[in-house]
């Protein structure tokens, strides 16, 4: 799909409208998603990818930051997954 094809869709995820910068997908539905919103889905959120949700401490409420919107979260998982793949490099 062309880059153009998205702008002014809405992302399923975050709700926000694809503008000219922002890249993503159509989903065979016909649904919309950033790239990142899309992964997010995937990767979880940035205390899973931390080690710090459900998953990993039992008891634990940590979710996506406080105070974020559902795509500056994205972005911050994103950031928090990038971040832990170079650690593992290193």
């Amino acid at each position: 799909m062309k880059m153009l094809d998205l702008f002014g869709a809405r992302c399923f995820h975050c709700g926000e409208v694809f503008t000219p910068k922002d890249d993503g997908m159509q989903y065979p539905d016909g649904d919309y998603a950033h790239s990142n919103c899309h992964l997010r889905q995937v990767l979880g959120s940035v205390a899973h990818i931390e080690g710090r949700c459900p998953c990993y401490v039992p008891g634990s409420v940590e979710g996506d930051p406080e105070g974020m919107t559902p795509r500056q979260a994205a972005d911050a998982a994103i950031a928090a997954w990038e971040k832990k793949q170079k650690q593992r490099v290193q």
